[in-house]
């Protein structure tokens, strides 16, 4: 699951990658005229540095293949992707609002969370009063509305 905006920063972040790791096979290429490839050290980084932008790339294709843009949730009774969601922590009386997003949407904007996050793990199905336990704290949820997603 993923958001518009989390996609379209997901193949922003993938043509970026794509690029960097053209630079680097050029790179590596310069330093490979240099002879000696083994005491070479600007062609082993840049051999390191291009099998590490390929698994980046690798999982970010994945990751778009197998997302599917959420649309706004219609419903407001049990939590799921794209509610916003605000809770209290019994501890201290604490109040946050947070939205439930997916791995690729969370940190875009200030209040996003990813739903595979503890706290997006426990409020998931959740009705409005219920407690829920979240590494040793107990939360109540007090509204549930639609995000901006």
């Amino acid at each position: 699951m993923i958001t518009k905006l989390g996609k379209e920063n997901l193949e922003k972040e993938t043509k970026s990658l794509q690029k960097e790791l053209e630079r680097t096979y050029k790179q590596r290429n310069e330093a490979a005229a240099e002879g000696d490839l083994k005491e070479n050290s600007a062609y082993i980084f840049m051999g390191e540095r291009a099998g590490v932008l390929s698994s980046q790339i690798s999982e970010a294709m994945d990751d778009l293949r197998q997302s599917i843009v959420q649309p706004v949730p219609t419903q407001c009774e049990t939590i799921c992707f794209g509610h916003q969601v605000s809770v209290v922590f019994e501890s201290d009386k604490k109040n946050l609002t947070l939205t439930l997003v997916g791995k690729n949407d969370a940190r875009l904007k200030k209040d996003w969370i990813s739903i595979k996050s503890p706290i997006g793990e426990a409020l998931l199905g959740k009705k409005k009063n219920e407690k829920v336990l979240v590494n040793d704290q107990i939360i109540t949820i007090n509204e549930i509305s639609v995000g901006e997603i």
